[in-house]
């Protein structure tokens, strides 16, 4: 078995799209992402300005990603969000994220800050944290949900 950790680019979008999409529309998530709508959602990562990304291949397959973007702060240094990661499900639970995440963290090494969301209770977060991250605090994540009938534009005005 051959592994190694590699830039996330373009050429990774296909395979990346096809393991975002077994990931997440299985459990725990049970989302529905269709192939367009992944594409669409790892396309416009990709295209986010500050965007770095890394792909853990095993005999040259994908097996998990990573990516997000860098974000200045105001005392002039970067804090990094990390918008997506996935492993692929049959190799879960085995290091392959925990090597992947570290050797990622490793090569940016000049942020001061890694933050992410994920659900407070599920696997994932104790994933993170026994990767040394830590709830956010006094922050929290505020969210509103869209009324199912179409709201007023500014343009209907």
């Amino acid at each position: 078995m051959v592994e190694s950790v590699v830039r996330w680019g373009p050429e990774l979008l296909p395979s990346a799209v096809e393991l975002f999409v077994d990931v997440f529309n299985a459990e725990p998530w049970n989302d529905r992402w269709s192939v367009d709508s992944a594409t669409g959602r790892l396309r416009d990562l990709q295209a986010t300005p500050g965007f770095e990304g890394a792909a853990l291949l095993v005999d040259d397959g994908l097996t998990a990603f990573v990516g997000g973007y860098r974000q200045r702060w105001w005392d002039d240094s970067d804090h990094f969000y990390i918008a997506e990661m996935a492993v692929r499900r049959q190799a879960q639970r085995s290091g392959n994220g925990t090597r992947l995440l570290q050797a990622f963290l490793a090569g940016l090494d000049d942020v001061s800050r890694f933050y992410l969301l994920t659900a407070a209770d599920g696997p994932a977060a104790q994933f993170y944290r026994s990767l040394g991250f830590q709830p956010g605090r006094p922050n929290h994540v505020m969210t509103r949900a869209i009324a199912p009938t179409r709201a007023p534009r500014l343009n209907d005005y």
